[in-house]
């Protein structure tokens, strides 16, 4: 991948429907987060990075370590790959069970009228910057990402999702479930009234049909992280190692500074990791069984990993997926975990995201990075800033570089 060669692709959305011309524009030519940072003034107040290193984060419990996708087990490694996927303090969210175009350029898109969005989301915005692997240059971008507002012709009805695929269709398996999954979702009679219900339901239909197209999946899926929000209620249906969480804003008795208020990250999913107790039971009960890669001295290397019981395949470094047709086999799911939460006033801000953002940031970093953003109401600034800030800690830990896709969304949750 060449930096200097790199384009997005910027849209603007009055509603689902509206479209304009679309323009490339040279991401390098644009100020950076931090220059707009300092352009913007808010109360005459300028964000800088004392503003961020002076927030208190209260810290929310989470889960486990790192990486994906399906490769055979006897890959030479020449390192051990010690992924700190970080994750909140203990984050595990309370829950029940329940074709793609090359992507070789940033693509962004942002609300510009918040009347439109009214009453609980008042801006949003996307983007999704392709990896990097060696020798490989033009990678495709296997995420996917989508933003419906007036969702099902509901004027209070919001959904948003990302979907992060793997292995050689991966980029087409999350594409499909972009376009087809709100369509199954927007098209059930139990959408509106039991939300929980139409999503399990929908995701495995999705899942079903998937295996039915012209598509080989037997060693390609993708994750999927979905939040719908109606009217105050938000439901956030996961499968696999994509997250959701929110940004609240709590008022602390105990703190003697000017605002008294403290920013805390609330877990809307967990990530769903082959080590996780639970996890690693169905897959052995399932017949499969969960080993991390070795290296040349025989020391695990990497995150564990999902394979038949006499096979060295797939190698699949999640336990839930949507595709995936042999691990599968052995007990990888595609039921959603979903969490239901009833929004107020104090919640600010939700963060969706793959995996490539949270390898190595935590939540609490993420607040920290989106705070100054979040009070200026530059929801396009939060989405540089994340999305570059995960992509120079990849060049600083790892030669690749997975694809990193951040969705923001900043709310306005009335009294």
């Amino acid at each position: 991948m060449e930096d200097g060669k790199k384009k997005r692709e910027v849209k603007h959305a009055f509603t689902p429907s509206s479209r304009i011309n679309k323009d490339n524009i040279d991401i390098f030519k644009q100020s950076s987060p931090e220059k707009r940072l300092k352009k913007k003034q808010v109360s005459n107040h300028k964000p800088t990075l004392s503003d961020q290193k002076g927030l208190t984060i209260v810290r929310v419990p989470r889960s486990n370590p790192t990486s994906k996708s399906s490769t055979p087990k006897n890959a030479k490694i020449n390192k051990v790959t010690n992924h700190r996927r970080f994750v909140s303090s203990g984050d595990r969210a309370n829950s029940s069970s329940g074709t793609k175009k090359p992507q070789n350029s940033n693509n962004r898109k942002f609300s510009m009228d918040p009347s439109y969005l009214a009453p609980v989301v008042c801006k949003y915005s996307y983007l999704s910057k392709t990896g990097y692997i060696p020798g490989n240059t033009p990678k495709t971008n296997q995420d996917n990402y989508f933003a419906h507002i007036n969702f099902a012709n509901q004027p209070d009805v919001y959904l948003f999702g990302v979907c992060d695929g793997h292995g050689f269709y991966g980029g087409e398996v999350s594409n499909f479930i972009k376009q087809r999954l709100p369509v199954l979702l927007a098209q059930d009679r139990d959408i509106l009234s039991n939300p929980n219900k139409s999503l399990v339901s929908c995701i495995h239909r999705c899942n079903l049909e998937l295996n039915q197209i012209n598509l080989d999946v037997k060693f390609s899926g993708s994750t999927l992280v979905v939040v719908l929000i109606k009217g105050n209620i938000l439901y956030c249906a996961n499968v696999g190692d994509s997250r959701a969480f929110m940004g609240r804003q709590i008022l602390d008795n105990t703190d003697k500074s000017i605002s008294g208020k403290k920013w805390m990250s609330i877990a809307l999913s967990r990530d769903h990791k082959p080590d996780s107790k639970d996890e690693s039971e169905r897959i052995y009960k399932s017949g499969g069984r969960v080993e991390a890669y070795q290296d040349e001295n025989g020391n695990p290397a990497g995150p564990a990993r999902v394979w038949l019981k006499n096979q060295d395949i797939p190698g699949l470094a999640m336990s839930r997926s949507l595709g995936d047709g042999v691990a599968a086999s052995v007990g990888v799911i595609c039921d959603p975990e979903i969490l239901e939460i009833k929004l107020v006033p104090e919640d600010k801000f939700i963060i969706i995201a793959s995996d490539g953002v949270f390898e190595f940031i935590s939540n609490e970093e993420i607040v920290r990075i989106v705070v100054p953003y979040y009070r200026m109401q530059d929801c396009e600034g939060t989405c540089d800033a994340i999305v570059r800030e995960a992509n120079k800690r990849w060049k600083r830990e790892e030669e690749v570089i997975d694809d990193i896709t951040a969705v923001c969304i900043f709310l306005d949750i009335p009294h």
